[in-house]
């Protein structure tokens, strides 16, 4: 017995010590690679492959200094989910220094060098034990290269850190900032405006922003990497087409934004927009249709009326999905997988937008992708306009429905639209008393054939007055993608979901509605009708074999 006792032990003891260093050997081999899973669709808790390639790229080390108060808990909390990001970045790099500093501390001499920083101190609520009082703390991260410095002042959220972290890092590693110049002269959007604060901050994240006037035969500064000609309301020079069209063969990246009219919102007024673009886009391989695009497919309005605000679907706001879902069970693309521009969004509302059709390129190498198209319930308005959204009359008919595109990239060498053309004049005034006469512009050569560049065409500029989440993401990874490549799109995208419930027929809704009303009553019968039916029969065979005994 005690022989089989000690067999038993040792086979124990050795069942142990196998156990053990296999948990070993797997925190150590852990130690080297670690492997993670991310369950979650879009991957929103795993770093992005642009982040990877970011920091694989780094030559020298980029210290991270986070200033972050320990206390109270809901900072603490930020605090280590910020932690958690940073130690997955550093696992990625051996060239990051990151350093957590607790800056709770009453030393005035920190606080100073934190506030010519830029990293504040700033007060937030706490309530605990019953009372509510306010915590300065601080919440803080500073990015340092060489010389240089990027600093995140208030981190309130972890939604939006990786691209902040990572478009922070490539800044500063960057050798230059490139420069995102707007057209102005044309009563264009002026991102400067506060009510696009937003998007300028944005913008200045990675670019320098600036505007670009091209009157008086002012070629485009060749330092402007990307050009953006947003919603123009006046009617471009042939000099100014020139200007541009030279810009583009010089290798500038360039993205109309063009509106097929002009609203006055007192009276809702419209009048077909003319821009004297429609010649140079058609060369480059696109053509502006004169009308108003309208979907099945629509957003929200909202407007007063009296005294009262009214919210109603309005199908002159297009909204473009990542893919449909008819009842036929069929699908499509509203949002091109095939462009890092679109391919992570799952929305897009456009408002009084234009179709734009792509036209046959040829032998030509350009690559053309229409970035964004309506469903097949779209159709389109043509001149006299009512956009008013009293008028009720937003029903397609059936014979007219189809998809339209309503933005499309181009990509390749382009032929300049003025090739063997002379050289339109520059607008000139008359010289006012007692000033001498401009002097003759100098002699120029119109450069026929570009280097390869980008070109992005979109029916309409008023999504970027609505404020739309979709609209920014849309705009800026155009910007990103003309300027920088497919560098930070895919992080910026993350998490910037919306997934509509599919659309559905009215008898499965009514079978959905009658299993969510009587499908919990009538499972609680039916299990009653069988546990009855087999209590019953075990009792028959209970008393028949009772009576045969």
């Amino acid at each position: 017995m005690a022989a089989k006792t000690l067999k038993y032990g040792g086979n124990t003891l050795a069942f142990i010590l196998v156990v053990f260093g296999i948990v070993a050997l797997i925190n150590f081999l852990s130690s080297r690679r670690f492997i993670r899973a991310d369950l979650t669709a879009d991957k929103r808790y795993t770093i992005s492959q642009s982040t990877k390639n970011v920091l694989d790229r780094l030559d020298d080390i980029v210290t991270i200094d986070v200033y972050f108060s320990r206390q109270p808990p809901r900072v603490a909390q930020i605090r280590q989910s910020v932690r958690d990001m940073l130690e997955e970045y550093r696992a990625f790099s051996k060239k990051l220094e990151i350093n957590f500093i607790d800056p709770s501390s009453d030393d005035e001499a920190q606080k100073q060098k934190l506030r010519f920083m830029g990293i504040p101190e700033i007060q937030v609520n706490v309530i605990e034990k019953d009372k509510a009082e306010l915590a300065n703390v601080y919440m803080g991260i500073a990015i340092l290269y060489e010389d240089k410095k990027e600093v995140l002042p208030v981190v309130q959220t972890t939604n939006n850190l990786e691209y902040d972290l990572t478009s922070a890092i490539l800044k500063v590693t960057s050798k230059e900032v490139k420069t995102v110049g707007f057209l102005s002269g044309h009563d264009e959007i002026d991102v400067s405006d506060q009510a696009f604060g937003p998007l300028r901050q944005e913008l200045n994240r990675q670019y320098e922003v600036r505007k670009v006037p091209i009157d008086g035969g002012k070629a485009i500064d060749a330092d402007v990497a990307t050009l953006i000609i947003a919603g123009p309301k006046k009617e471009l020079t042939e000099r100014e087409k020139y200007e541009i069209d030279q810009f583009i063969m010089r290798g500038g990246r360039v993205c109309f934004l063009i509106d097929p009219i002009l609203i006055q919102y007192e009276g809702l007024n419209v009048s077909p927009l003319q821009t004297g673009l429609n010649d140079l886009l058609e060369h480059y391989g696109v053509k502006l249709n004169d009308n108003l695009v309208l979907d099945v497919s629509m957003g929200q309005l909202t407007y007063s009326q009296g005294f009262m605000t009214v919210s109603t679907s309005y199908a002159y706001f297009i909204k473009l999905m990542k893919q449909y879902q008819y009842r036929t069970g069929e699908t499509s693309d509203g949002l091109s997988q095939d462009s890092i521009i679109t391919s992570q969004l799952e929305s897009l509302m456009l408002p009084w937008a234009g179709s734009i059709e792509i036209l046959p390129q040829g032998d030509s190498a350009i690559e053309t992708i229409a970035l964004a198209k309506t469903s097949r319930g779209g159709w389109t308005a043509q001149s006299p306009y009512n956009i008013n959204p009293t008028n009720r009359q937003f029903q397609p008919p059936a014979s007219v429905q189809q998809v339209h595109t309503v933005a499309a990239s181009l990509s390749g060498v382009f032929k300049s639209f003025y090739a063997g053309k002379a050289i339109p004049p520059a607008e000139t005034t008359e010289p006012e008393e007692g000033m001498t006469a401009q002097p003759d512009e100098e002699e120029r050569t119109t450069k026929t054939e570009s280097e390869a560049t980008q070109i992005v065409v979109v029916g309409n500029s008023q999504f970027l007055q609505q404020g739309r989440r979709d609209g920014q993401l849309f705009f800026l990874n155009t910007v990103d993608w003309l300027t920088l490549g497919e560098e930070l799109i895919n992080i910026r995208s993350h998490g910037a979901t919306e997934r509509p419930l599919k659309e559905i027929s009215e008898s499965e809704k009514f079978f959905l509605k009658f299993i969510s009303i009587a499908g919990v009553p009538i499972l609680v019968v039916a299990f009653g009708l069988v546990r009855f039916i087999l209590r019953r029969r075990a009792k028959r065979m209970v008393e028949a074999y009772g009576s045969v005994s």
